[in-house]
């Protein structure tokens, strides 16, 4: 159980030091769909948090299903770009820090999927097991997300080309 306990003190601390980050992120950028991203992938973060704070109280896994939306991050992402289409449309380049911070997020999100990956090949219990495959999920496309998001921004003409047709026709 001290294990566990630790385990899940450490990844209290990597989902509060997301929050932050994701909000300072957001706050800093002038770019509306990295704002909007920056502050849902915070929202994501909150709700892991509020999770695992709950499972640190009793170290019982077998209720954590609530705390997940229905839709995932990319969804999430998705209606966010169809909102400010239009915007990025018209985006041309990004500021080096914007870039930055786009490195910053793609580093912590790999961290975490590592971080839960080993807390997962670690377990034997069922709901621990599901709940770890669940953030794994989770952070696996925020990283994704951010790594597109990054591409668009460093060349955005390729990126649309590649990555993102289904969206502007609709698909």
């Amino acid at each position: 159980m001290n294990n566990l306990s630790n385990l899940i003190r450490t990844a209290v601390k990597m989902e509060k030091d997301g929050i932050d980050f994701y909000y300072k992120a957001a706050e800093k950028t002038s770019y509306p769909f990295g704002k909007k991203m920056f502050l849902s992938f915070a929202e994501d973060e909150e709700r892991h948090l509020s999770v695992l704070r709950e499972i640190l109280a009793d170290l019982k896994f077998s209720d954590f299903n609530r705390f997940f939306e229905r839709k995932t991050p990319r969804e999430k992402i998705k209606t966010i770009f169809q909102e400010v289409k239009n915007e990025i449309k018209q985006r041309i380049a990004a500021n080096p820090d914007e870039l930055e911070a786009l490195k910053i997020g793609m580093d912590m999100e790999s961290k975490s999927v590592g971080f839960y990956q080993s807390a997962l090949e670690k377990t034997q219990d069922s709901h621990q097991e599901a709940f770890f495959k669940r953030l794994i999920e989770e952070e696996k496309e925020h990283y994704q997300l951010l790594q597109n998001t990054h591409s668009y921004l460093k060349d955005s003409g390729d990126w649309f080309l590649w990555e993102e047709k289904g969206l502007l026709d609709g698909g």
